[in-house]
């Protein structure tokens, strides 16, 4: 059996889910036809049940191959943080850290103290303000750095998904 890297896996996973897709299509296209009564209904090319067929067959390939990429992202590890992590967890970690940067940078956009509105008029008017109950640009600074870790992070992952290899016969989704 041939054997392509998890880099390529990834490829022709989409390949293969692009193809799916185009081959629903196509069999829905060739599903039915209008005709005027008393007339032959003009059949396709390719029937109904041959493209049925051929999704069959790319979707029990698309099955195969993730789950061959999801038992290499479990068995595969990378160093991080002075300790071994499956290719998996670092794909979780790394969206967690990207959510969090989002939030780090939104907390450290905000300014220490805002004013927000006044309430009441005239002589009885109290100008209200908006607190931070933190430091703004410790959370810039964190954001920043957790913006360079992830980015190491995915720099890790992509290495190691060009030197994963998995058993699979892609030769049908790739030139």
């Amino acid at each position: 059996m041939s054997q392509i890297t998890m880099a390529e896996a990834l490829a022709v996973r989409a390949a293969i889910h692009r193809l799916m897709s185009q081959l629903a299509s196509e069999r829905l296209n060739n599903s039915s036809t209008i005709i005027e009564k008393g007339e032959t209904a003009e059949y396709p090319a390719r029937s109904v049940d041959v493209i049925t067929e051929e999704i069959e067959a790319a979707a029990a390939d698309f099955r195969k191959l993730d789950l061959l990429m999801a038992l290499s992202n479990t068995t595969k590890t990378i160093s991080w943080n002075g300790s071994d992590i499956t290719i998996m967890e670092a794909i979780e970690l790394a969206k967690h850290i990207r959510g969090d940067i989002g939030q780090l940078a939104h907390l450290g956009s905000r300014k220490k103290l805002e004013r927000q509105s006044s309430r009441g008029s005239g002589d009885n008017a109290t100008t209200l303000f908006n607190v931070a109950l933190y430091d703004p640009e410790a959370y810039q600074a964190a954001a920043r750095k957790k913006e360079r870790e992830v980015t190491k992070l995915s720099s890790l992952i992509e290495h190691a998904n060009h030197n994963a290899i998995i058993s699979f016969d892609a030769s049908k989704y790739m030139g």
